[in-house]
């Protein structure tokens, strides 16, 4: 008898620097998370004032934040979950699939 192998990955620990939170948005994120991120870095950077990021800060905050959630096993199947008592449905259960992945962008 062979044992299943842990399909499981450890959750990235958080980001603390621009690169590392790139490279946990390209390989954790929710398909265009990097390129938003990208763009919207950016933007910010294009409208702070010289000496001010705290626009800058934002941004990276935000993303960091949507990739925890994106990354906690809690989080996640609390979306996946029905709302106000509804029953499972193969329809719902696919609604709360796409959900998940960003399908409704």
């Amino acid at each position: 008898m062979t044992t299943q192998p842990d399909h499981e990955s450890p959750a990235p620990a958080r980001p603390t620097t621009l690169h590392e939170l790139r490279t946990a948005l390209s390989r954790y994120g929710l398909p265009g998370d990097r390129e938003q991120f990208e763009q919207a870095l950016a933007a910010a950077l294009d409208s702070s004032p010289i000496g001010d990021f705290a626009a800058v800060a934002e941004v990276a905050a935000t993303y960091r934040h949507r990739l925890v959630l994106r990354t906690d096993e809690h989080a996640m199947a609390s979306l996946a979950a029905p709302i106000g008592g509804q029953q499972w449905t193969p329809a719902a259960d696919a609604f709360a699939r796409a959900r998940a992945a960003g399908g409704d962008r």
